[in-house]
């Protein structure tokens, strides 16, 4: 008897690129033009991050030369996690790890909902609290809070000099703030283009591969050509 195996050597080939699908490496020729705008993207979010870090730091600094307050830190800590979230994004990129883009694409959704939301309400208090001239004063310490103790903000006119010797001036210079909030609104949008390019990047090999389940499935329903039986065939 005359057996074909036709179809199992034309089905070996797509068994073998499911296999590269299931591996923690993502396929090189579905997704090289996602990775490289991956890689374009991470390198802006650490430049980026790099300058808002910059852009804090003076932002301190101006603010204890003319001593006011403001919440230091807040936006170093930000920037700081702008630039680690870029680094993710060139390291997953450069080595085609699924678990480094994964990581990348749940660092831009954090970015998005979290920390240049912080940025940018921090920024626009210290713009308010400097444009109208805003004082504060509390009495109690943070770690010991009394029964009687009261926080008040006063701007403008309601401070009279008096006032201002037991009050500290709120905000920070208004350049170094409309900076941040100018750099941290491109964050954002960056951060959202990455969360969508990212999720495509993963689920495109899921596309392929159920490309080549149904080309798999239309071969292994095609009927075999079957041979004429000869007096002389067993």
């Amino acid at each position: 008897m005359t057996v074909h195996t036709e179809h199992l050597i034309y089905k070996k080939p797509y068994v073998l690129q499911l296999n590269h699908l299931k591996e923690v490496k993502l396929p090189e020729a579905s997704a090289a033009k996602m990775l490289s705008l991956l890689k374009a993207l991470a390198n802006i979010h650490v430049v980026l991050g790099i300058i808002m870090i910059v852009l804090s730091a003076l932002a301190d600094y101006a603010s204890s030369r003319i001593k006011t307050l403001r919440l230091h830190g807040l936006e170093e800590i930000c920037s700081f996690y702008f630039v680690l979230f870029g680094i993710v994004g060139i390291m997953g990129s450069a080595s085609y790890r699924r678990s480094l883009v994964v990581a990348y694409l749940v660092m831009s959704i954090h970015a998005v909902v979290i920390f240049v939301p912080a940025i940018i309400i921090a920024s626009s208090f210290d713009i308010h609290f400097y444009q109208h001239e805003c004082w504060g004063y509390c009495d109690f310490h943070l770690l010991t809070f009394s029964s009687n103790s009261q926080c008040q903000i006063n701007c403008g006119s309601k401070v009279d000099p008096s006032m201002r010797r037991n009050m500290t001036r709120l905000g920070t210079d208004v350049r170094l703030d409309a900076g941040m909030i100018a750099a941290a609104s491109i964050e954002f949008i960056l951060a959202i283009v990455t969360c969508i390019v990212a999720a495509r990047t993963l689920l495109a090999p899921l596309k392929d591969s159920q490309e080549l389940d149904n080309n798999e499935q239309n071969v292994e329903m095609q009927p075999l050509n079957q041979e004429p039986m000869t007096n002389g065939s067993v």
